[in-house]
């Protein structure tokens, strides 16, 4: 058995793990899916960190690919594989910024429509990323724009850990970086779901999470 640590993304807390969790457990895996309250990339690296054990299963979920990438990158010998589920996979001197330029503008723009205006994100563009279900909408939080600006530190003197990456979808935004997956070898599968299939896809999610090759890919 594993123990998975779950990286959540943005605007979400730990709680957004809750039904891939519960299957982990139910499957004998050990979960922990911490909430990140820094408000920078770097001290989410650090709070992650804290948690590792040895060997364990690092799990992103889109700005969640950034922690998980930055943290293998900083004790590989901790982790035995890394996850990137609808995530971005950065190289070190990346930031989440440089690889969707146009996230910039938006977050820039929604700091200012928040008040008091400033460097505090609000949720925006809830309905594309699949955000629609109630209970969920009202435990999203405001991000700090450091968390999209700071780029990955370089890297500790070991290779990265092995990892997979698994796109929500055919025309994830994420696409990309499933092709840059490809590049270094990962083992790259699609879900058919939206962005948000932690909740609305969970089984289908942690079948590609813990399968030896992955998810293939779902009916259309």
């Amino acid at each position: 058995m594993s123990h998975y640590v779950l990286v959540h993304g943005s605007w979400c807390g730990g709680w957004v793990w809750d039904r891939i969790a519960a299957r982990l457990s139910e499957q004998g895996h050990t979960v922990a899916a911490p909430t990140l309250t820094g408000p920078g990339l770097v001290q989410h690296l650090d709070e992650v960190a804290l948690l590792l054990e040895d060997q364990v299963v690092l799990v992103g979920h889109s700005y969640g690919g950034m922690v998980v990438a930055g943290v293998a990158d900083a004790h590989p010998e901790q982790v035995r594989e890394a996850i990137y589920l609808d995530a971005f996979l950065p190289s070190p001197g990346e930031s989440a910024f440089d690889l969707m330029p146009m996230l910039r503008r938006l977050f820039a723009e929604a700091a200012r429509s928040h008040d008091p205006p400033g460097r505090t994100v609000p949720p925006f563009g809830l309905d594309a990323l699949g955000f629609t279900h109630a209970d969920v909408v009202s435990r999203l939080r405001p991000i700090d724009l450091a968390s999209h600006e700071e780029p990955l530190p370089p890297p500790s003197a070991g290779p990265r850990p092995p990892g997979r990456c698994v796109l929500f979808g055919e025309h994830s935004p994420f696409s990309a970086m499933s092709a840059r997956a490809r590049e270094q070898g990962m083992v790259c599968r699609t879900v058919a779901t939206g962005h948000f299939g932690l909740w609305t896809a969970a089984a289908e999610v942690c079948a590609a999470m813990t399968g030896p090759e992955g998810c293939r890919p779902g009916p259309r």
